[in-house]
């Protein structure tokens, strides 16, 4: 429904409802190599069915206003959401099926006891307000502000506000510049603004129950059984991001030049980890938001048409982006230093994630290595305080950064040829400077037990004799049993189609 009260006025209103049914089923008779070894026929082949149902409702008002006067447009817009979503599935189990032809729930000789199925309930309302104003088209701004409710937030933060703001300047349109006739495009931009996302399930913030074990029958209640289906946290935030964009946009020769710079700076607050908890509690997790993040960066977009024939449909393009971004742990909570804890007491020979303040996230934690001793053909390690020690003194605190599997510039490179309709396109993948941890490496070569097939290098690479100068160390016949050294740290610089 369109009401439009003024000219330049306009009120919307919009009521939206579905619903959806779909239906699942999965049969496997005898013969499937699930079953075998099962001897009991009742339980070789399976037919599992669920049925789903899908209902949902909306309401949306809408308000916009839009104003020319002279050389300044302004625009106004505000715009409530209302949703309900319900969700119901439910489905059985059937075991017994003899072979492909009997593929009907009706041949099945044992049923599960109980349906199995799930239903839900999540409502929700958001509020926007927008708005803008530019003169001439050149110097422009806008500005978002939006709050966001619902159900499946945890009840001590119902609410996410975000908002943004930006400014632009289309300088081609200035009087020293609009005579260039060679440049096309010169646009200067800055945006600043918060974002979020959910990041979690809503039994995370909520405490949702299962009755699939319990549901048994009581002769002494009219009651039924149930248990929680996850540690929840009703604190629990939307993940909301800080974000600084500046951007450069510029166009020259018609277009047939273009390019696109811009910088970034993203602060991530409330991140979200799952946190590891003693077994006593009953639950091996519990979701947390820990810890502050910063990204910062370049990303880059240079295009160029060396052919165009508008008669033909003819171009031929190629268009070349990529992007740097570095990132640093701004602050660390309790529960990220007890995750370092842990990972420190598991390292073994494989890097394991460890959160520092000032590092970052993507950096590989392993103990340096000075490399193989051509003496003895133990490696030699060193400590954090520089001290040198062999690998029989291996131990988990040395460990310190030695790479990050961040690449300094990654991006693709593309080029495209149309003709008539007809095209042919090609593509590459580039992706330098950052480094990798060769598992492979350590597990197949370093680690290899020879009393199964194993890689030549295990022998043609091994230190054999004093004074070798080797890359492995010396043979043992169940496995070198290396932990994470830096000696399996290496540059990763990829080029692929």
């Amino acid at each position: 429904m369109e009401y439009t009260p003024l000219k330049d006025l306009r009120l919307e209103a919009a009521f939206s409802l579905s619903k959806s049914v779909g239906s699942r089923d999965k049969f496997r008779p005898a013969q499937h190599t699930a079953f075998d070894g099962l001897t009991d026929p009742t339980l070789r082949g399976d037919y599992r069915r669920s049925q789903s149902e899908l209902v949902k409702w909306g309401i949306d008002l809408t308000g916009s206003w839009n104003k020319q006067l002279a050389d300044h447009y302004i625009t106004a817009n505000a715009r409530m959401s209302v949703q309900e979503h319900s969700r119901e599935t439910y489905g059985n189990y059937v075991t017994g099926f003899p072979n492909d032809n009997m593929d009907n729930l009706l041949f099945g000789k044992k049923y599960n006891e109980k349906v199995d199925g799930i239903e839900s309930t999540s409502r929700s309302i958001g509020w926007v307000l927008a708005g803008g104003y530019s003169y001439k088209y050149k110097y422009s701004i806008d500005f978002n502000l939006r709050l966001d409710g619902s159900s499946e937030f945890g009840k001590d933060n119902r609410w996410a506000p975000f908002w943004s703001a930006g400014l632009r300047w289309d300088a081609k349109k200035e009087t020293w510049l609009a005579n260039l006739s060679w440049l096309s495009d010169f646009v200067l931009r800055a945006t600043y603004g918060t974002t979020g996302s959910q990041g979690f399930n809503p039994y995370q913030a909520h405490g949702y129950y299962t009755y699939s074990n319990l549901l048994l029958p009581y002769y002494s209640s009219d009651a039924t059984g149930s248990e929680i289906l996850a540690m929840h946290n009703e604190k629990l935030k939307w993940q909301t991001t800080h974000n600084l964009n500046l951007g450069l946009e510029l166009g020259a020769l018609d277009h047939r030049l273009t390019a696109r710079v811009e910088y970034y700076r993203k602060v991530t607050n409330n991140m979200i980890t799952m946190v590891s908890l003693a077994p006593s509690v009953g639950f091996a997790q519990y979701p947390e938001n820990i810890g502050k993040l910063e990204n910062r960066g370049w990303e880059l977009t240079l295009s160029a048409i060396p052919y165009r024939n508008m008669a033909k449909q003819s171009y031929w393009t190629v268009t070349i982006n990529g992007s740097h971004n570095t990132d640093k742990l701004l602050e660390i909570s309790e529960a990220m230093r007890h995750i370092n804890d842990v990972n420190a007491g598991n390292l073994k020979n494989a890097p394991l994630p460890r959160y520092e303040e000032g590092q970052s996230v993507n950096r590989i934690w392993v103990v340096r290595s000075l490399g193989i001793d051509p003496a003895s053909g133990d490696e030699i390690l060193l400590r954090r305080d520089g001290e040198m020690t062999s690998a029989v003194y291996w131990d988990a605190k040395d460990a310190v950064p030695v790479g990050n599997t961040e690449p300094t510039w990654q991006g693709h490179i593309n080029t495209s040829f149309t003709y008539m309709g007809w095209g042919i396109d090609a593509s590459m993948l580039f992706r330098f400077g950052g480094q990798v941890y060769n598992q492979t490496l350590i597990d197949k070569v370093e680690n290899a037990n020879l009393k199964y097939n194993a890689d030549r290098r295990v022998t043609q690479l091994r230190w054999l004799r004093p004074g070798d100068r080797a890359m492995f160390r010396e043979i043992n016949p169940n496995g070198s049993e290396t932990k994470a050294t830096s000696r399996f740290v290496m540059d990763e610089n990829v080029l692929q189609r």
